[in-house]
């Protein structure tokens, strides 16, 4: 019996002594993400059915990673959107993270510098096949020949339609579907049906998004652009102003919701007090979630591309990559980790979508999973008709730029001349210090 004891009480000094030791042993990766906090709803959660929306979905995927890895540990910081002053700083102060999310058009900024690790060489070795990325999706990371990312998505604007109310204005196909207008006199005759039967205005936005919304209708337009074949800006143009009086002349006859901020744009439409609402891809899986809610004012949910009211479909889009900010030269280990999660993250791009994204991988883009996920088939022709961001390192500006003058313009405090005039010259001097 002594001889029993014995043993177990050195089993458990043992036990005691290699198990912190094996805790030491894994490699901790630092996570860097914005998307929001939902700790309360997601923090424990490893279940990916369960989770939905762009915060529930990427912490899920972080808490499964370390659910099933025994040498690596993921610490997950959540930052503002869009993540890049707290990226800065901590480059300033050698502490950057080992992975992080950034938009697409800001990679140039950051690879130029030698801030970003090359991964070109590495990914086959971790596992992760570069050529199943679509071509648009393998531009969203490269520069200068190198790839610097894996890219999550492609992401724009949509347009989110209350079918309901668009159904009291008789604005209806006889399948139930939304009559959608295209060009500028049918969006027009809808708006003021729409607003004549409801009495409510046919289209929300929210103030900070103006500048994509108004990106989009200058490409919409023949000849549109906001960059130059010299790589700088062109804001100060004709299609720029057509643009803009046409979003002010919305404003003025009652036809949006304006000068409100994002999350009181979403709420009015929530709680059905508009037709429809711009926002982006990363909703459609949430807002159907709120329409599950039997208590919710929304009950008949459509997505469709971003209205075409000029010449041709065009919608603001972006990318969010992967990135590794360990420099030309990390250490080989803790790069190994962080492409093992890497790695875990791209194997699960089709979770990702199922936010509303559009998916970069061929393998995903091509498989019946993802073609019939919700309402995607309503918004197919998102992908062909997306402008990307200029990837110059004045565009980081573009959007705070931008939504300062144009929001000036609305209220009437600049004229539209005025606005974009002085848009055109603050980019500019941006452009002169690249």
């Amino acid at each position: 019996m002594y001889k029993i004891r014995a043993l177990l009480v050195v089993a458990m000094l043992f036990a005691l002594v290699v198990a912190p030791a094996a805790a030491q042993d894994a490699t901790e990766i630092t996570f860097m993400r914005f998307f929001g906090e939902c700790a309360d709803e997601f923090g424990d959660n490893t279940d990916l059915a369960a989770a939905y929306g762009e915060c529930g979905i990427i912490q899920t995927l972080a808490n499964n990673f370390n659910a099933v890895q025994d040498d690596i540990i993921v610490n997950t910081v959540v930052v503002a959107w869009p993540g890049v002053t707290e990226l800065n700083a901590n480059l300033a102060a050698g502490t950057a993270p080992d992975i992080m999310v950034l938009h697409g058009n800001r990679i140039p900024n950051y690879a130029s510098r030698g801030l970003l690790t090359p991964l070109g060489d590495v990914l086959a070795g971790a596992g992760i096949d570069a050529d199943d990325l679509t071509d648009s999706a393998r531009g969203f990371v490269e520069w200068n020949g190198e790839l610097y990312g894996i890219p999550l998505d492609l992401h724009g604007h949509l347009w989110h339609i209350n079918v309901g109310l668009w159904e009291d204005a008789g604005l209806v196909n006889d399948d139930g579907t939304p009559d959608i207008p295209y060009g500028m006199d049918e969006f027009m005759s809808h708006a003021e049906a729409f607003k004549e039967a409801t009495g409510l205005p046919f289209l929300g936005m929210w103030t900070n998004g103006l500048s994509r919304n108004w990106m989009a209708l200058v490409y919409q337009q023949e000849g549109g652009s906001i960059e130059g074949d010299d790589g700088f800006p062109t804001i100060n143009t004709e299609q720029g102003l057509n643009a803009l009086n046409f979003l002010i002349g919305l404003r003025d006859d009652g036809h949006i919701t304006d000068n409100v901020d994002y999350g009181t744009a979403q709420e009015i439409f929530l709680n059905g007090e508009n037709g429809g609402h711009i926002n982006g891809t990363w909703v459609v899986n949430f807002y159907d979630n709120q329409v599950a809610d039997p208590e919710g004012a929304l009950k008949n949910y459509y997505v469709h591309n971003f209205p075409t009211v000029f010449d041709q479909p065009a919608a603001w889009a972006n990318s969010h990559a992967w990135i590794i900010p360990q420099g030309v030269d990390p250490d080989p280990d803790q790069l190994q980790a962080t492409l093992t999660f890497l790695d875990y993250l791209n194997d699960n791009n089709i979770e990702w979508a199922r936010t509303g994204h559009s998916a970069v991988n061929s393998s995903v883009v091509n498989s019946d999973a993802y073609n019939n996920m919700s309402h995607r088939d309503e918004y197919a022709e998102f992908v062909p008709s997306a402008v990307i961001q200029p990837r110059s390192n004045w565009n980081t500006a573009f959007e705070r730029v931008m939504d300062e003058e144009l929001s000036a313009a609305m209220i009437g405090e600049k004229t539209p001349e005025q606005a974009l005039g002085d848009a055109q010259t603050r980019l500019e001097d941006f452009a002169l210090f690249e």
